[in-house]
């Protein structure tokens, strides 16, 4: 379970604080060991309160990320567009499954900026490399897998960011204990982490990139169904699906989750 987590610095994060108060899933009930802090019933946000705490919200990650942008070397820069576009669209899927559960609002918010800003050390990385079509090398991969411990540097070194470094570090790991870089297994790895690894893997799995075939949802939601267990955590798998992604009918085709992502 993540532990409470507090953002403090610039006013944009004040901002921040405030926007996710809109985001609210019931009162603070007990959670039972083992379980999911799941919300005792569905409760979306009212329309008039969505619109607004996901505006704001994104305004705040673009403000941050922009800034970010600024202070790193040219080189690094040349990775925005693709970088950003991720960014979003795992950030917009995580917030689909934060809704259904029953956090703090600080555990909202960090796991939130988290799943915006958890490639963050692809940047550090050649642009050449990540986008290579062909399989990677033993040696290229090696490369590839340091961009968590280059995200959680980078991310350590922003005051009004101190808590999503971990969420960074973490999101490859596996809940088989496959995963990199510290191979936790199952609920030791931070629940943001979990979360962000199945946002991240949706979004790989159906875009467009070099190294793979874009799959359909139904695809892609399948394949998460199929590494449950696995290389994901089961309950969040489940409750991903029931976050919107439903496939209407299955499909004969499994692809594998590419490792160049």
């Amino acid at each position: 379970m993540l532990p409470q987590h507090t953002i403090n610095g610039d006013s944009a994060s004040l901002s921040l604080l405030e926007a996710t108060s809109l985001l609210t899933t019931g009162s603070n009930a007990p959670e039972l060991p083992g379980q999911l802090p799941l919300a005792f019933k569905w409760q979306p946000f009212p329309g008039q309160a969505r619109g607004p705490f996901e505006r704001k919200l994104r305004y705040t990650l673009h403000e941050q990320f922009h800034a970010l942008l600024l202070t790193l070397p040219s080189p690094m820069q040349a990775h925005f567009p693709q970088l950003y576009n991720h960014a979003q669209k795992t950030f917009a899927y995580t917030l689909r499954m934060l809704r259904l559960l029953h956090l703090t609002e600080d555990e909202q918010t960090t796991i939130a900026i988290g799943a915006f800003f958890h490639d963050i050390g692809k940047l550090a990385i050649d642009e050449d490399l990540l986008n290579k079509p062909g399989p990677l090398t033993s040696e290229e991969y090696a490369i590839i897998k340091r961009h968590p411990a280059y995200g959680a540097r980078i991310l350590t070194s922003l005051t009004s960011l101190p808590d999503v470094a971990l969420l960074a570090y973490h999101h490859h790991e596996r809940w088989d204990r496959e995963g990199y870089p510290d191979r936790l297994a199952g609920e030791a790895i931070p629940l943001g982490a979990r979360m962000i690894a199945i946002a991240d893997a949706f979004d790989a799995m159906t875009s467009n990139r070099t190294y793979q075939v874009r799959c359909s949802p139904q695809e892609a939601l399948e394949e998460l169904q199929r590494c449950a267990g696995t290389q994901f955590d089961p309950r969040l798998v489940q409750l991903f699906r029931a976050s919107g992604f439903m496939p209407d009918h299955r499909t004969s085709t499994a692809r594998s989750y590419p490792a160049n992502h």
